[in-house]
């Protein structure tokens, strides 16, 4: 129940909708959003999030401005800074298992040379 009247309401909404021009406030999250994605390395461990990021901004700029349709442009800018914000989340998630990864080949190391100096009963 609690789902058709979600769905309805959207659907009322959007065919409320006017079709003023575009937040430019829009633009400039999902511009900040990509930015922020590149800067911690998105274009080596999430490149198809931050490729479709950039695509979905660039479509938003084209329809608000050409075609002027400000709903479909809004949409689209929100969809940008999401998928923005995705390329972040995992190039986060890729550079902390790399972390993780050096770390435990620290540790392992560490135990390999108490080995070698103190015998197999040392790390017991």
């Amino acid at each position: 129940m609690k789902v058709i009247t979600l769905i309805l309401g959207v659907v009322i909404l959007a065919g409320c909708a006017s079709n003023k021009p575009t937040d430019p406030a829009l633009f400039s999250r999902a511009e900040a959003a990509i930015q922020r994605a590149v800067n911690a390395g998105a274009e080596e461990h999430a490149p198809v999030e931050l490729r479709f990021a950039m695509e979905r901004l660039r479509f938003a700029q084209e329809v608000a401005s050409e075609r002027e349709d400000y709903e479909l442009a809004a949409w689209r800018a929100q969809e940008s800074e999401l998928n923005a914000e995705l390329a972040y989340v995992k190039t986060q998630a890729e550079l902390a298992r790399a972390e993780e990864d050096t770390a435990l080949r620290a540790v392992e190391q560490v135990q390999e040379d108490i080995q070698i100096e103190f015998g197999e009963e040392s790390l017991e």
